[in-house]
């Protein structure tokens, strides 16, 4: 995941220099982006189609790489309606009116989906990446 959202810059302005108190989230969710995803937000996929939210797990950062995966695989769907998924977003929260988007990016290629299909994001083939 190439990008740092909006959001998330200020979370770090904040904590690296000292300007205000940077709050960690509790947890973070993946979502599926079916649109382009901005550092403001992005087209995330629509809860119709038997997707939601789901808990990424990161283990600590690589130094001095700069870089962090997830430690477990995570499954979506299976989906009710045919689709495509072109990049995910992590987010502080699983509500989407009361979350905010963390980090986003896109897949090398749109993934595409049928009804009853799952799509799986195997453990360490998410990374984010500061450099």
């Amino acid at each position: 995941m190439p990008a740092i959202s909006a959001y998330m810059g200020k979370q770090f302005l904040d904590w690296g220099l000292g300007g205000a108190s940077a709050t960690q989230p509790a947890a973070r969710w993946a979502g599926l982006a079916v649109g382009t995803p901005t550092s403001t937000g992005g087209s995330e996929m629509g809860t119709l189609s038997g997707y939601s939210r789901l808990t990424a797990l990161f283990g600590a950062a690589n130094s001095p790489a700069g870089t962090a995966s997830i430690t477990a695989a995570m499954t979506f769907g299976p989906f009710s309606s045919v689709g495509s998924a072109i990049g995910v977003q992590l987010w502080d929260g699983s509500p989407v009116a009361s979350s905010n988007m963390l980090w986003y990016g896109t897949f090398a290629a749109a993934k595409t989906f049928g009804i009853n299909d799952t799509l799986v994001i195997t453990a360490g083939s998410l990374t984010v990446t500061l450099s």
